[in-house]
């Protein structure tokens, strides 16, 4: 005799829905803390820290004799002429290429690859595609991620219009025909009471 009261245990099931506004700010976050540290690397290796000796004679103001001080130069992009420790950059601009060219390609890549996905959005569970769901082309990418700068240019309402559009997408992401998709564990819906004897 079958319980009446006894239904099969529901079993968690992957569906893929769009990706929402505040998880792809969780993505970035984690997007930007991976191109710090790799920009970071990359300034240490090319760009030693250095020595430098700064001189000062205050007596065009008075006073007699000179103040002498010795600062450490460390990687950084600004300098500051004081006592202190303080950074400075001498990479002849080659670091500065880097932190423009660097981003660009890590968004580009990645997104193009068979990942579809930097690593933010990889731990995110989220995926770039197109609108049917089909891997980017590189072409794409990079159009989505040049559309980025549009969007911020308009004081970031590019990117909130992920919270009202259909399916939430930025205007980069309309401007480059792609969408970002989420996979989220969702129980099924629960059966209806087994009667039976």
């Amino acid at each position: 005799m079958t319980n009446p009261f006894f239904r099969p245990a529901s079993t968690q099931q992957d569906v893929w829905t769009y990706g929402g506004f505040w998880i792809r700010v969780v993505a970035y976050v984690i997007d930007s803390i991976v191109l710090w540290a790799l920009l970071g690397l990359l300034g240490m290796l090319l760009v030693p820290p250095s020595l430098s000796i700064s001189i000062f004679d205050p007596q065009s103001t008075g006073g007699s004799g000179g103040d002498y001080r010795i600062s450490y130069i460390q990687p950084a992009d600004y300098t500051i002429v004081s006592s202190t420790p303080h950074l400075h950059w001498n990479g002849n601009g080659l670091f500065e290429l880097i932190t423009l060219l660097l981003p660009a390609a890590y968004y580009i890549v990645f997104e193009a690859s068979s990942l579809q996905a930097t690593p933010g959005k990889i731990l995110c569970r989220m995926r770039v595609t197109d609108l049917y769901g089909n891997r980017i082309t590189a072409l794409r990418a990079a159009g989505r991620y040049f559309g980025k700068y549009l969007s911020a240019l308009i004081c970031g309402v590019g990117f909130l219009m992920v919270m009202w559009t259909q399916r939430k997408q930025g205007l980069h992401d309309i401007l480059a025909g792609t969408c970002v998709i989420r996979r989220e564990a969702r129980a099924p819906a629960p059966l209806p009471p087994q009667w039976g004897g």
